[in-house]
């Protein structure tokens, strides 16, 4: 696990000064080693987390006559297969790297190379008799990459910050990012927050000389591809073993539901280890799993790490996240996931999650959901509709986990729409009213290419309910807003974390549309009955908490003067209606409806301004 950076240019020279500053933004990413590769035309670098081969891997790695060099952020699982077959072919290995593998492997098999990987990556192939550069993303987004194009130019780094070095570049918002972002509280993976600065798209590559910039897709979920003769017992435990292959100490984040129980105990009893574990609890009983958590940590064995988080902690660490923060998001678990990454940090240098598996497997609420309203919307005329919010809002607001007041008005809400604009409306923070001051508000976010792009893949793989919402959910929410999350804050603190629920062979065996993963009565019905086999079933029948904190009430308590602060900064209102902000503040403050979410965008994308925009 690294961060990477680059340029490339056929028109002017590039200064070894700008290489070295783009590599200190990102030196937590990797603060092991800095390694450079500066030739005619490119220079790229890599600040290395050394996991693999910790003595000879270091970066960047060339081929045997050094006409290829590459730079590489991430892990590839299936390294030692690679490896063996290369070897076959006449490939000479000067270490026993990870990374050794993709200089080899562009060798053989070029721009299609990356079609052989199973890991999580970025990195970058400079081509010298080609005069070419090759990068590619993995193909679910686990690692982040950014580039921006002018002219005969070409920079890209695995955070913003690194291409922001560049003080010519002109920090302009980019309007249709930040309507996205104040929607759901993320930027979607094809743009960023800054107009001309881009995300590669998951699954994708870029290639770029002084002739041509391509961008070409080389992985998506193919329904074609599905095996029905598969067992996911098998198949999970060999990701968790693949992606445990590390050179340094190993752990396991553990919130004691499904997911990270799983992968705790393929960790426990199949690699036959002392394993560490860690988890954050909280006051709130309503947002509190450590006691589950607890609970595995002693059946399984684990050595089992545990601190509390508190409004405290928000404000303690409310500077840090705001300056270290490329672009806003607006996810609240981003600031406890922090503080487990550094209690991680602490004890290993790697950890396992249990990330993926509500998308693949369909662990959220809202699957019920659709199947629920797809059985009534016939039945619900939008008469019984709006009878049925008055009743809701008579019983007033809850400011608890999952409220039922909130939790009901959201799905009598969405009863009436079509199926992926109801799902939208679920997923958003407030529903789909547009917030952005009337210079920039679009009244249709139907309009958008995003969607319209991810219903038509979408559509070509399954109509089924509620499988296309869980694709949904995989293309978007997972890859913008959970995979951001989780690299953003382990590597803020030098932590590497693996995702085995995202192995290839598990996303496979996920969307093979023979399986029914939900039912009105029950989620994660393969996964419910898996873990039955190995682990009691209080942890099995379990409600499902989520990953959150009790932001509703901190709102309007112990975070109210943070809150207050950022909603007073006059720049914000250069982007949203000021009056329709007051009315959800009020509206909060005095505890008539919860706009927690909202009001926390808000907060964040202020906090954000003050750094990129402020005095």
């Amino acid at each position: 696990m690294c961060g990477i950076t680059g340029i490339v240019s056929f028109d002017k020279p590039i200064g070894r000064k700008n290489l070295s500053k783009m590599l200190s933004q990102i030196k937590y990413r990797g603060p092991d080693q800095r390694g450079t590769y500066i030739k005619p035309h490119v220079s790229m670098g890599i600040q290395r987390l050394s996991i693999i081969d910790v003595i000879t891997g270091n970066q960047p790695i060339e081929n045997e006559d050094g006409s290829i060099a590459v730079v590489f952020n991430g892990e590839i699982y299936n390294y030692r297969e690679l490896t063996e077959n290369l070897i076959k072919k006449g490939h000479i290995f000067k270490t026993k790297s990870d990374t050794e593998v993709l200089v080899h492997l562009y060798e053989v098999y070029g721009e299609d190379m990356s079609k052989y990987i199973n890991g999580m990556f970025a990195f970058a192939v400079w081509d010298r008799k080609r005069q070419l550069i090759f990068i590619s993303r993995d193909p679910v987004g686990i690692k982040p990459l950014y580039y921006f194009q002018k002219g005969e130019e070409l920079i890209f780094g695995s955070e913003l910050k690194t291409i922001l070095t560049d003080e010519s570049l002109k920090r302009e918002i980019n309007i249709d990012a930040l309507r996205i972002y104040s929607l759901f509280g993320y930027i979607s993976s094809n743009t960023s927050i800054f107009k001309n600065i881009h995300k590669l798209p998951p699954g994708s590559n870029l290639i770029f000389s002084k002739t041509r910039k391509k961008i070409v897709n080389y992985y998506s979920v193919d329904s074609k591809n599905f095996s029905d003769d598969q067992n996911i017992d098998k198949i999970l435990e060999e990701a968790v073993i693949s992606q445990s292959i590390a050179d340094v100490p190993l752990g396991v984040l553990l919130s004691g539901g499904i997911d990270s129980s799983l992968i705790s105990y393929y960790l426990t009893q199949k690699l036959g280890k002392s394993i560490k574990s860690f988890s954050i609890g909280f006051e709130e009983k309503s947002f509190d799993e450590s006691s589950y958590a607890r609970i595995v940590a002693k059946i399984l064995k684990t050595d089992h790490y545990q601190e509390n988080f508190s409004s405290k902690d928000v404000y303690r660490l409310f500077p840090t996240m705001i300056e270290k923060m490329d672009e806003p998001l607006a996810d609240p678990s981003l600031f406890p996931t922090f503080k487990l990454s550094a209690l991680a940090r602490k004890h290993v240098k790697v950890v396992l999650s249990g990330d993926g598996g509500d998308e693949l497997f369909g662990g959220y609420p809202t699957y019920q959901g659709h199947l629920l309203a797809e059985k009534l919307n016939k039945f619900f005329p939008k008469s019984l509709v709006d009878a049925g919010l008055w009743l809701v809002d008579l019983s007033g607001s809850s400011f608890d986990n999952y409220p039922f007041a909130e939790t009901t008005k959201r799905f009598l809400g969405g009863i009436n729409k079509e199926g992926m604009q109801r799902h939208l409306e679920w997923m958003s923070l407030y529903g789909l009213e547009n917030l952005l001051s009337k210079e920039f508000s679009r009244s249709q976010i139907f309009n958008d290419k995003l969607f319209e792009n991810f219903e038509k893949k979408i559509a070509k793989i399954t109509k089924k309910t509620p499988t296309k919402y869980q694709l949904l959910d995989f293309y978007t929410y997972l890859t913008d807003d959970l995979l951001v999350k989780i690299d953003r804050a382990s590597m803020f603190n030098s932590l590497e974390v693996r995702v085995p629920f995202l192995d290839l062979k598990v996303i496979q065996y996920a969307f093979n549309l023979q399986h029914n993963h939900v039912s009105l009565f029950e989620t994660k019905r393969i996964l419910r009955e898996l873990l039955k086999k190995h682990l009691p079933s209080s942890i099995v029948d379990r409600k499902k908490k989520g990953f959150g904190i009790p932001l509703s009430k901190w709102i309007y308590a112990d975070l109210k003067n943070l809150v207050n602060e950022h909603l007073e900064n006059e720049d914000l209102y250069n982007y949203f209606d000021k009056d329709k902000v007051k009315t959800l503040r009020d509206d909060h403050m005095k505890k008539r409806r919860n706009n927690s979410k909202v009001l926390w965008m808000l907060t964040i994308f202020s906090g954000w301004l003050n750094k990129w925009y402020g005095n």
